[in-house]
């Protein structure tokens, strides 16, 4: 028996390959039928290896840059449930143990698996984009969308033993290969013939188990994270209602001093956030998508990195970057004053703010028509507008048949999306963009993952499909909003329904502190959190007026008073390509806050294309020397920017050091303080370089890094 044969020329082809992060792999996604029915997906960088006789189950998942299997034993390529009874979809028998796979043993002992969904074929075709995106607003020119690979369909029908409705099920397992990326994505669909459909309740047990290799784990179950090597990053597509496990193989017994891990991509939250079951309708059941990642490194920069690689692929209009204002009074003279003011400093986007009288939700076509008017007037500036509303969280004045209920049956405060609310929200939404011309949207308080016992609510049947509806619904609402080419600010991750931006290191009762303390903990807080997104999908905050009670220490008005540290501020958030929220009712009170403003704004125009690229930590904010951050992208002609600071009282002067590797920079970089006075720089083994950075008190200064090998 031969099956594993294409699986064992796989991983010896593409021996040697550049680095993905700064190179791109100009090799397409495949699918090959290997020899005894075999089907290899590969792009060169991960191949996934499945079997189709005896039955449908992977054999192989196989990292090349890594020369290294991921994994270690045999799994069911989904777990549904169909009114209680648990069935595998795609699963073989076998009674090799699990502490490793052993293809010699396995090709002599496997067996069909009668009892579980039965393979009936496939389809292949390129990815469908999950919602529809336009780049605008300043994003990166070479974005593919949706993302370029192959999708791979795969089929399933019910066992031959098996109640009556069940038999009328079928299921589909996706899966998602990206070109040029060690990734890839996978969701169960469950469909009905109409005799099944309102017959059979459906819940998704496992949506990917895969046993791995000890390297491949998060952790260690044995001795913590010490032989954790965190190799793989999972996620889910969705913010609420989902989990990745990593557990002890239950079969580890059977091994003894075997410890191997094992993933389970799963709805399984928690005991009261059970696994949803919804009745199977004309439209199916969709799972959420599960993106697998094959990192193949431990060190935090470069898996910090890699995420933000398939971050910008899988969620592209993350990358847009508006400068944006927010607004605190809204009456004409206040909103002229304002749009004309950011359209001669450069600002792109101004905002209804939060506690500014704006109403999303108003139908009062006196109101609607200021809103239009005033935001035809900044159109005519080139600026865009936006505007605030709480959509879900309590905010006092929903009626009690909308909200949560819990399980004692006592309603709470917070909205229940799946309730007729969601339509009324709906519709006062799109109809109020449609008749103003609003282009961004700030939804504070989307839905937040809250279960929903109403048995009367119009969009879920009880408690067990509440999380799940929410969810879908609250992606929907978004998705639409995206479809309008809508902005959307949202505290929450749902960037994979099409949100734009959620707050980083985002804390309310911060703004309130002294104006340098502030600027100092988000500075701090941007650097430790800026590897956890790329620096266009967070935002923080600057209070230009005063906001939740900090008074004149905390707000930088007057503004030219407060100069330096206004400054500092525009240029730690300018310059990191993150967001802030300016919140006032002016941009500059006089022409020397005006130029200083103009200055850090057309900074960040010039450099944008770097500025919004990935950042590499250089030296965390201590308060007591220099600290630095700095930008790195190998496709640019700018392959590095880097920010200093002086945030002290005192001249400081440092060797500061420079990891340039992910600038693609090999041997000498260029790099020249404000885009003046270029030095040659020769990198160090570790792709280093070492710079003499003297900053006087309270001052900031950048560097531009080129390659000595291009044209400049």
């Amino acid at each position: 028996m031969n099956i594993f044969i294409i699986a064992l020329l796989i991983t010896v082809a593409n021996a040697k390959f550049s680095d993905w992060l700064i190179t791109d792999i100009d090799i397409k996604t495949t699918l090959v039928n290997g020899i005894d029915g075999t089907l290899v997906l590969s792009n060169g960088l991960i191949t996934r290896t499945f079997m189709t006789s005896p039955g449908f189950t992977t054999v192989e998942y196989y990292s090349h840059e890594k020369k290294s299997s991921i994994l270690r034993a045999l799994n069911p390529e989904a777990i549904i449930g169909l009114d209680g009874k648990v069935y595998a979809v795609g699963e073989v028998k076998t009674d090799i143990p699990r502490g490793y796979l052993n293809r010699t043993a396995l090709k002599e002992n496997l067996h069909a698996s009668p009892e579980s969904f039965q393979y009936v074929g496939y389809k292949i075709s390129d990815p469908v984009a999950p919602y529809h995106y336009t780049p605008m607003r300043g994003a990166p020119k070479n974005i593919s969308w949706p993302p370029k690979g192959l999708r791979l369909d795969v089929f399933f029908r019910a066992p031959v033993f098996t109640p009556y409705y069940h038999q009328f099920v079928s299921v589909c397992v996706h899966y998602e290969m990206y070109d040029g990326i060690p990734l890839m994505s996978k969701w169960v669909s469950v469909y009905g013939e109409p005799v099944a459909q309102e017959n059979v309740k459906v819940s998704i047990y496992s949506v990917e188990v895969l046993s791995v290799n000890q390297q491949w784990t998060q952790e260690s179950f044995w001795d913590g994270p010490y032989n954790a090597y965190s190799w793989f990053y999972i996620e889910t597509d969705q913010t609420h209602g989902t989990n990745i496990q990593w557990t002890i193989d239950p079969h580890e017994d059977e091994l003894p001093g075997s410890f191997e891990p094992m993933f389970n991509a799963t709805y399984d939250v928690s005991i009261t956030k059970s696994v949803p079951c919804v009745m199977l309708t004309a439209d199916g059941f969709r799972s959420f998508h599960v993106h697998e990642l094959a990192i193949g490194s431990s060190d935090e920069t470069r898996k910090a990195l890699s995420r933000h690689r398939m971050f910008r692929l899988l969620a592209p209009q993350a990358q847009e970057n508006p400068i944006f204002f927010h607004l605190t009074q809204t009456d004409d003279q206040s909103f002229k004053n304002a749009v004309d003011q950011l359209a001669e400093v450069g600002f792109e986007m101004i905002i209804y703010s939060f506690w500014s009288g704006f109403n999303f939700e108003s139908k009062n076509e006196s109101y609607i028509q200021m809103i239009k008017k005033q935001v035809e007037y900044a159109n005519s500036k080139g600026i865009e507008v936006g505007g605030y509303d709480l959509i879900v969280l309590d905010r006092g004045d929903l009626l009690p048949e909308y909200k949560i209920v819990d399980l004692n049956n006592k309603t709470l405060g917070d909205a229940c999306l799946a309730s007729e609310w969601y339509d009324q929200l709906y519709s006062m939404f799109m109809e109020f963009i449609d008749k103003t011309g609003l282009t961004m949207v700030e939804t504070d308080g989307p839905y937040g993952g809250d279960a929903c016992a109403s048995k009367s609510h119009l969009h879920h049947v009880g408690y067990e499909d509440s999380v799940y509806k929410q969810t879908f619904l609250q992606g929907e609402f978004f998705k639409e909003l995206r479809r309008r080419n809508i902005y959307i600010n949202q505290p929450d991750d749902y960037w994979y329904q099409g949100g734009s931006r959620t707050g980083l290191g985002y804390n309310e009762n911060q703004y309130s502190l002294p104006r340098w303390e502030d600027l100092s903990i988000s500075r701090q807080s941007l650097f430790d959190r800026i590897y956890n997104y790329i620096p266009t999908a967070g935002w923080m905050f600057l209070p230009l007026v005063d906001y939740h009670g900090g008074g004149a220490e905390a707000a930088f008005e007057p503004l030219n008073q407060n100069i330096v540290a206004y400054q500092f501020g525009l240029a730690q958030y300018l310059g990191a390509g993150v967001a802030a929220c300016y919140r006032g009712y002016r941009i500059y009170d006089t022409n020397e806050t005006k130029a200083m403003v103009t200055k850090w704004v057309s900074f960040y125009k010039k450099y944008r294309d770097i500025i919004t690229s990935d950042i590499v930590r250089v030296r965390r904010p201590d308060m007591q020397s220099i600290d630095s951050y700095m930008h790195v992208n190998y496709r640019l002609n700018d392959k590095g920017l880097v920010m200093v600071f002086n945030p002290t009282t005192e001249t400081q002067s440092m060797l500061l050091t420079l990891p340039l590797y992910y600038t693609g920079i090999s041997e000498v970089a260029i790099i020249s303080e404000k885009d003046e006075n270029p030095e040659p720089y020769t990198l160090d083994k570790g792709w280093e370089v070492e710079i003499k950075v003297e900053l006087p008190p309270l001052e900031i200064t950048w560097y531009v890094i080129r390659d000595s090998t291009k044209n400049n």
